[in-house]
């Protein structure tokens, strides 16, 4: 999950188009070679994560950032809230391949769990999404086949993704949930 480089490399593309793409159709904004593609979403986790390894330059971009979505802000939420509901159907998928096939997705859960974290950051930007009860839905089908245990992730991040709120980064999945 650490990778400084990548993170600096996603901000220096995004945020010379952030405003095309606030102003766009897309929800997923192509960038260049293996960069995520751009979302409210994976902005914030690229923030959360910069706060720890790179603390100095997430401050200056994030003064960068809430200058734009200042002055685009019904785009922003707009965005936001597409995001939510189009990352909550991804997730319940996955949810949904595990309980029919927990032996081959058991392994891809620490990259999937990106998604539900992407959520949790996007609901503390919306807190009254349409979609929350199927999230709410999801989670309690996960807690039911989450094993507590070791941050998934840097260590570092924990302070960035608290137990309290991030509490499906710590642990993994039965392997057998549903014989």
């Amino acid at each position: 999950m650490k990778n400084t480089a990548q993170d600096i490399r996603f901000f220096a593309e995004a945020m010379p188009q952030l405003q095309d793409y606030l102003l766009s159709n897309e929800l997923f904004w192509p960038l260049s070679g293996s960069l995520p593609r751009l979302t409210p979403g994976c902005i914030l986790l690229t923030m959360a994560r910069m706060s720890v390894f790179q603390p100095v330059e997430a401050q200056r971009l994030g003064i960068q950032l809430k200058v734009v979505r200042a002055k685009w802000h019904s785009a922003w939420e707009k965005k936001v809230i597409r995001e939510i509901g189009n990352r909550t159907r991804l997730w319940a998928q996955f949810l949904s391949d595990y309980k029919n096939s927990p032996e081959q997705n058991v392994a891809s859960y620490a990259n999937e769990v990106r998604s539900r974290t992407i959520l949790q950051l996007l609901l503390k930007e919306y807190l009254v999404a349409p979609e929350k009860p199927d999230l709410d839905q999801c989670d309690s089908i996960l807690r039911s086949c989450l094993v507590t245990g070791a941050f998934l992730w840097d260590a570092e991040l924990q302070v960035v993704f608290p137990a309290d709120d991030f509490w499906f980064l710590y642990g993994k999945l039965f392997e057998k949930p549903f014989a």
